[in-house]
């Protein structure tokens, strides 16, 4: 009985050390990763998005000063700086202004190229509308009136693999306040599941949160893109190097 014991307890230790072994060997593998300039500077909100039990209120219906309003778009896009739309929820989100922009940034194979920034002033009407942009801003601290950047740009594979990467990862103002993937900035998605193949370029959008006390007189960022990785989860590229874009 006491050998019978012995073996298993020798055969679950061997078991424990190969796992060890590989988790080890499976973490040496990969690059070391570094640490985005948002990372340095994140700290946590406690506080909780909604109150448990809330419901929703059902879709929003403009009022008739919007419908009477010439700004305001009901279907279709917003084409010119000064109109507006309303989300099903009740959020309205008015272009204010446009700023021109022209420039590259170079990370190994692909090229970011950044053409238009967009201020968009946001009111959330419903608490519905405000909950959901706090989750997809993932900032508890959102007021019901805010402002965001929309931030247009290209991406070019010159390399031989599709690259897969969330788009920015860091956005930081003049006061040093910073806004992560993680907080404050909303990819849109499609470099992150489509990727962008080699030789091709892709149009893209990020949604960055403006500090209320920088609204006015905002005139440059510092933007981060993300990390690179292969279509089989490896990473390829580390973030980019940090550029301050001026408008």
């Amino acid at each position: 009985m006491q050998r019978r014991i012995g073996w298993l307890v020798a055969t679950i230790v061997g078991i424990v050390t190969i796992i060890v072994v590989l988790v080890l060997y499976r973490s040496n593998g990969q690059p070391t990763r570094v640490r985005t300039m948002a990372e340095e500077t994140l700290t946590h909100n406690k506080q909780p998005f909604a109150k448990k039990g809330s419901k929703s209120a059902g879709k929003y219906k403009p009022t008739k000063k919007d419908l009477a309003n010439s700004n305001y778009v009901k279907l279709g896009h917003i084409k010119k700086v000064g109109q507006y739309q309303i989300t099903d929820n009740g959020l309205v989100q008015r272009w204010s202004d446009s700023k021109p922009v022209n420039s590259t940034i170079t990370n190994g194979d692909l090229s970011y190229k950044i053409e238009q920034i967009n201020v968009i002033e946001n009111e959330a009407r419903t608490q519905e509308a405000l909950l959901s942009a706090r989750h997809t801003l993932n900032d508890r601290k959102i007021a019901a009136k805010f402002t965001t950047l929309v931030i247009s740009y290209t991406v070019t594979n010159n390399g031989n693999v599709t690259a897969i990467t969330p788009g920015i990862t860091a956005i930081k103002y003049p006061n040093n306040d910073t806004m992560s993937a993680l907080s404050g900035i909303y990819n849109d998605g499609q470099l992150n599941t489509s990727g962008i193949v080699p030789d091709d370029t892709v149009t893209t959008t990020a949604t960055v949160l403006v500090p209320k006390k920088l609204v006015a007189s905002l005139s440059s960022i510092d933007i981060q893109f993300a990390t690179v990785k292969d279509s089989s989860g490896n990473d390829i590229l580390k973030p980019s190097s940090v550029k301050t874009i001026t408008f």
